[in-house]
């Protein structure tokens, strides 16, 4: 047996010369979060992961990504953020998978990731399959994958208020198969895209399935294209979802749509000013359209975290190169309800209002690329519910995050 083992690792190591890559990757976050309420402390978390990964080459036609996390945070105060536990270990296997390189075409086998052309429907890890094929009139994608082997937090997976719960109660290590998984899922999607149509229209579409593989018995489908046009200085991003959800034995039709107009400045190092638009349908008075519900939770906002459900955004935005290794991008963000019942989180949680505008988000952040493998980002930010109507006594809420990323590779 030890000559077996040892003929196999020398195998690998005569093979690794040219043919494997390892890397690591430590990040680390400190947030400190203000208060919203007289009966909460000011809160302090400190998180971060440490990621190994390991690729691979297989011949020609394929290659092998194996990755890893171990996610650790720790919180003091009843205003941190999180779900408040002294100190947390959770290890997940993260992007890990399997790829044959044809002329023309290729399939992906295991742990990858997957987005719709908004990026607002599913954007999260899955495990499953997807073939593409490349061609002169554009490429076409398929792929079926599952999301119930994933770890809870990074699926982000909410669509019922049973999955929203689970979601936010913390792992039990004695019960570890019924809280640390993600809601039992299964996604498929016909995607195209075509990176200049007429020669400078980027155009992307997708045909998105969700079924239930639980119990809920909840099954959405997410028929989306996004276009983006460059005219000289600027750029036109424009982008819908049309959504049919069945649950309940009803049929309920949902939309949301987002914009931007992008203005590259005239200056040495990129700076660029967007001006962008978010919305998603909430449930109309006659409630024959429903709340638009994404698959994955892609939060809004730094400081609101917001889920796109029943709700819209208008943002302006500045993100520039300051200098060669400075860059920085700030934001102004006002969040509208598009119904009274669907978003019930801060700042109207608990309190029977009848106004629509949440009120603004103000958030910038600098990030300092120290070295090659080495970033440093300082983020900070508020938001102030006193510049709407839904709840303008509310407490303001803000935060200040550090991050450091250190790569070894």
């Amino acid at each position: 047996m030890k000559k077996i083992f040892l003929a196999a690792f020398l195998h690998l190591t005569a093979f690794s010369l040219y043919a494997y890559d390892f890397g690591l990757v430590f990040n680390q976050n400190a947030d400190l979060n203000a208060p919203i309420s007289d009966t909460e402390k000011t809160g302090f978390k400190i998180s971060g992961a440490l990621l190994p990964r390991f690729s691979a080459l297989f011949g020609e036609n394929g290659d092998l990504y194996v990755s890893a996390a171990v996610n650790y945070q720790t919180a003091f105060g009843s205003g941190a953020s999180g779900r408040g536990e002294p100190f947390a270990v959770m290890p997940e296997l993260t992007r890990t998978d399997f790829a044959f390189y044809f002329r023309r075409a290729d399939i992906r086998i295991g742990r990858m990731f997957f987005s719709d052309p908004l990026e607002l429907v599913a954007n999260s890890l899955f495990d499953g399959a997807r073939v593409s094929f490349i061609t002169r009139n554009g490429n076409f994608h398929a792929g079926a994958w599952y999301a119930g082997l994933l770890y809870k937090e990074r699926a982000a997976i909410a669509m019922t208020p049973d999955e929203m719960k689970s979601g936010n109660s913390e792992v039990d290590y004695n019960d570890f198969g019924n809280t640390y998984f993600a809601p039992s899922r299964v996604l498929a999607a016909l995607e195209y895209d075509h990176p200049s149509l007429a020669g400078f229209v980027s155009l992307k579409t997708s045909i998105i399935g969700q079924f239930d593989a639980g119990d809920e018995k909840l099954n959405s489908q997410y028929f989306t294209a996004a276009l983006s046009v460059p005219v000289k200085s600027l750029i036109f991003d424009l982008g819908g979802c049309f959504e049919l959800i069945q649950y309940n034995d009803e049929i309920k039709p949902a939309f949301a749509a987002d914009a931007g107009l992008t203005l590259i400045l005239p200056a040495k190092l990129e700076k660029h000013i967007t001006l962008s638009w978010r919305y998603s349908s909430g449930v109309s008075e006659d409630e024959t359209t429903g709340a638009f519900l994404p698959v994955t939770t892609v939060k809004q906002g730094e400081i609101l975290e917001a889920k796109l459900s029943a709700l819209s955004l208008l943002s302006l935005g500045f993100t520039g190169r300051l200098a060669e290794s400075l860059s920085a991008n700030f934001a102004f963000t006002y969040f509208i309800r598009n119904d009274l019942g669907t978003y019930r989180a801060y700042p109207v949680a608990g309190v029977n209002s009848e106004g629509f505008f949440l009120g603004a988000e103000i958030y910038g952040r600098v990030i300092w690329n120290i070295t090659t493998g080495a970033r440093l980002n300082f983020g900070t930010g508020l938001f102030i519910p006193e510049l709407g109507d839904a709840a303008p006594d509310a407490g303001m809420m803000w935060r200040t995050n550090v991050n450091l990323v250190i790569s070894i590779y």
